[in-house]
């Protein structure tokens, strides 16, 4: 699938008309979650998903309107049995999708988005939704806040209100789950009664750092891909750790694996997955993962070569603690077999991780 923030710097640097539905509230067991994107462009074409069925065709429809009057609104969605019926939905619940036209004065701010969620980072995309119930048809009405505090765009409040507005997105921030802030005049002292603010997270992509570049690595690679997650492959063996068998990576290191931590920066957005030819690389690798923050560490492996490891590291000092962070085997037990399956069950896990919401 297409990165939506690539698509939409791609069609405000060909100065295209665009259009991008978020979904902003969800109640119930609707389809996507709040957070999921949906993206139309004046051809018609689209990138992205909140639900399909009627739902899509519906915001379809009201995207053009918007992409023609430069004029955003927020639609409401009761899932009824008869919708889900006609639209092929199982699932039922209400949503709530702030539409909104792309304007050409936010590709500054669409590119540090991007450069963000690709290289590594974090931050606040704010956006107003209305002023008295009112899409504001003017500029100034976007700003993305890095959590370094560095800002690009500039929304049309003053100091003081910015101040609260930066309070609120570093909690959002922390929170990583997008939330609408809603101000009323009292509080601000404006001659508006209410604006109301969506403040959405931008965190970068989770990063699956493979060690071992083998069959079910290559199995691997193309469907975590898929489900947009970076890809890193590590191998001391450049036969093997190359272009020509991993054309989807990331990035490919060549490198022994005592010194391949010292190449990489593994924090809460990085899943490490341990699949290489051996006992001993395996177990030389975990003993470094454990001591890192990554979210996820998943090892290959027989119970009983996991349990002789699990000692060996216990006698050299690491802590059951860490030790019990491990998914060890590895993957969802579907009873998988070939390096195909393996490889199913193992970004089947990946993503169930990623879902968890952060402690």
């Amino acid at each position: 699938m297409k990165n939506i923030f690539i698509e939409i710097v791609k069609g405000l640097e060909r100065k295209e008309k665009l259009a991008l539905a978020t979904i902003i509230n969800r109640v119930g067991s609707a389809p996507r979650e709040a957070g999921a994107k949906y993206l139309v462009k004046k051809d018609g074409t689209t990138i992205g998903s909140i639900g399909g069925g009627c739902v899509e065709a519906d915001v379809w429809q009201e995207a053009r309107k918007t992409m023609e009057k430069g004029e955003g609104n927020v639609l409401h969605f009761n899932l009824t049995s008869e919708q889900l019926a006609e639209g092929g939905l199982i699932c039922g619940g209400n949503i709530d999708i702030f539409l909104e036209p792309i304007m050409e004065d936010s590709l500054n701010i669409y590119r540090e988005v991007l450069k963000v969620r690709q290289q590594g980072g974090s931050g606040i995309l704010a956006t107003v939704i209305s002023v008295d119930g009112v899409f504001p048809k003017m500029e100034g009405v976007k700003e993305f806040i890095k959590a370094s505090g560095e800002k690009t765009g500039s929304l049309f409040w003053g100091k003081d209100l910015g101040e609260r507005i930066l309070g609120e997105a570093e909690r959002v921030l922390r929170e990583r789950k997008l939330e609408v802030l809603v101000i009323s005049s009292e509080e601000a002292g404006r001659p508006w009664k209410k604006i109301e603010i969506l403040l959405e997270p931008i965190i970068s992509e989770p990063t699956v750092y493979i060690f071992g570049a083998g069959h079910i690595s290559q199995q691997l690679v193309p469907l975590v891909k898929k489900v947009h997650f970076k890809t890193v492959v590590i191998d001391d063996r450049e036969m093997f750790a190359n272009r020509d068998r991993f054309p989807e990576a990331d990035e490919i290191i060549v490198s022994d694996f005592k010194k391949s931590f010292e190449r990489i920066t593994i924090d809460n957005s990085s899943y490490i997955v341990i699949v290489t030819r051996g006992h001993l690389y395996d177990g030389l690798i975990l003993e470094m993962a454990v001591k890192t923050d990554a979210r996820y560490i998943g090892m290959i492996g027989s119970k009983k070569k996991i349990q002789t490891l699990y000692q060996n590291l216990l006698k050299k000092g690491i802590s059951r603690g860490g030790l019990d962070r491990v998914h060890a085997p590895i993957g969802l037990d579907i009873h998988s077999e070939t390096p195909e399956e393996i490889a199913v069950s193992i970004a089947a896990q990946l993503i169930m991780k990623r879902r968890e919401r952060l402690a």
